[in-house]
């Protein structure tokens, strides 16, 4: 078929090509043969390269994998530095084949992790089937591999969270001195969460624990852990606790996830972890304020913390009451001395006025006998005068020492008597029992708080049949006034959670 163009086009006289084609096919008888022919012939050209090649070792990531009939089916690709898929191909691990490389994980310490994006060491071999066309067939996995890879993963982490100053972020949240409210950040009912309620329970001293149930390995773990985080920010707790049981390396492996530890590194309030491994240190441990081994070893850690505090107080009151008595013993040794040396000055004093007074008369009289006896013939009346009034002056003297022996007597009798006074005093003061009894009135204020705040909780509101409804951005529905339709709702009952979605909202009119 000829022809040209509106306005000129193809000059004329030159034929159709694809007229002439069309042409050609018609005249052509078409041979069909069969999908299966082309298959076979297919698998006779595949098959002497497919014996020389044997088995090989691969590396590659699982894509769209799924298991069904005891079989594993999934692609195997290659991605380049970009990103992109460089190649891609089918891979189909049988039943028996599968079995046996889980079991040699399970020996290993691990488990088999067949998850989308997951690198693995494959031993491989091509095969080619007329209805599959050409795939590679799984024989074996190296845990070795495996083992590399997350401990590649962890460490690339960890360089990364060093880089910007992460790692040692939280451990500079300073602990209470008694974290007594505990946000607990595991899978409610486990036995990592068995283990440590248990231990504190067990313990004399009374914490309060905010469970916050998160899925522990898995693919959800991320989302769980990162939402239980996120809800326990809001909890009054001095402190959280990531708690997980035993498992094997590649179920820890689940947390050790870059999203985690940032969200721990950058957490306002202490956070520890007691993750169940004994080897092994998790990303998480690196970035938490503490690590430890076991959940049983985090909760006895708390309930040291009290019986260290409880110790000290106990040591600080032997240590006020051997104060106190050796202040009383003191004091009384005090007194004690200072009334025998009262006593023992008294007599002292009056022994030597006695001394004194007795020298004096001695003297006088002897002064007075020889005056007298000089004198006497030419004074005799004057002598007879003088020996009355010497015998006055004597008696005199004598009536003036009467009076200061008994002055002094009543002196050091009231002296002795206001040193007693101040000794019981002094006594009554330093009495151990005021003390006692305001530590034992102040211990009963103490304890009668406490329970005010156990009748007060929420959870005992929550028991009685009440519930707390929270928005979508975790506040507290107070009024029907601030909901709209449409708008999701968690309502929170004693045992559980509702999520919920507002349909209508209707208000109650004010009685006039």
């Amino acid at each position: 078929m000829s022809g040209s163009r509106p306005g000129g086009g193809r000059p004329a006289g030159r034929p159709d090509s694809r007229g002439s084609r069309g042409a050609s096919l018609a005249r052509v008888s078409r041979s069909f043969v069969r999908l299966s022919a082309v298959a076979r012939r297919l698998e006779a050209l595949l098959e002497p390269a497919l014996r020389s090649t044997a088995t090989f070792w691969l590396r590659a990531e699982i894509s769209s994998g799924r298991e069904r009939g005891g079989a594993f089916y999934c692609d195997l690709v290659e991605t380049g530095p970009s990103g992109d898929i460089v190649a891609q191909m089918r891979c189909t691990i049988w039943a028996r084949d599968l079995v046996r490389i889980r079991t040699r994980f399970r020996e290993a310490g691990l488990d088999l992790d067949l998850r989308d994006g997951t690198e693995v060491g494959m031993l491989c071999r091509v095969g080619f089937h007329p209805r599959y066309g050409l795939a590679l067939v799984g024989l074996d996995m190296d845990p070795t591999f495996a083992l590399g890879e997350l401990a590649l993963r962890r460490r690339r982490i960890l360089e990364r969270l060093e880089r910007e100053g992460l790692l040692g972020r939280n451990a500079e949240r300073p602990v209470p001195l008694l974290p007594a409210r505990v946000a607990l950040v595991t899978s409610v009912g486990s036995a990592a969460f068995r283990d440590f309620v248990e231990t504190l329970r067990r313990s004399p001293y009374g914490f309060r624990i905010y469970a916050a149930d998160a899925q522990m390995q898995g693919d959800r773990t991320e989302a769980a852990v990162l939402e239980a985080l996120a809800a326990a920010e809001r909890l009054p707790v001095d402190l959280v606790v990531i708690a997980r049981g035993g498992g094997s390396k590649t179920d820890l492996a689940s947390l050790d996830n870059e999203a985690i530890a940032r969200a721990v590194a950058a957490f306002p309030k202490p956070v520890w972890t007691a993750i169940g491994h004994e080897t092994d240190e998790s990303v998480l441990d690196v970035v938490a304020g503490r690590a430890f081994k076991t959940p049983t070893a985090a909760a006895e850690e708390l309930v040291a913390r009290f019986v260290a505090v409880d110790r000290q107080i106990e040591e600080a009151r032997q240590r006020l009451s051997r104060v106190l008595r050796g202040q009383v013993r003191f004091r009384q040794e005090r007194l004690r001395r200072a009334a025998i040396g009262l006593r023992q000055g008294s007599r002292k004093l009056l022994d030597l006025r006695r001394a004194e007074l007795r020298h004096a008369a001695t003297r006088l009289s002897g002064s007075v006998s020889a005056r007298l006896g000089a004198h006497f013939a030419e004074l005799g009346g004057a002598g007879r005068r003088l020996g009355t009034a010497a015998e006055l002056r004597l008696r005199l003297a004598r009536s003036g020492l009467d009076a200061a022996k008994a002055e002094l007597e009543r002196t050091g009798a009231r002296s002795l008597r206001e040193r007693r006074r101040a000794l019981a005093r002094l006594r009554e003061r330093l009495r151990p029992e005021p003390a006692l009894r305001r530590l034992e009135a102040e211990r009963r204020t103490l304890g009668a708080r406490e329970q005010t705040l156990r009748q007060a909780a929420p959870e005992r509101a929550l028991a009685r049949g009440f519930s707390l409804s929270y928005d979508a951005r975790g506040r507290l529905v107070r009024s029907a006034a601030t909901v709209a339709p449409g708008e999701r709702l968690t309502t929170q009952l004693v045992d559980g959670r509702i999520e919920s979605e507002v349909r209508g909202v209707a208000l109650e009119e004010e009685e006039s």
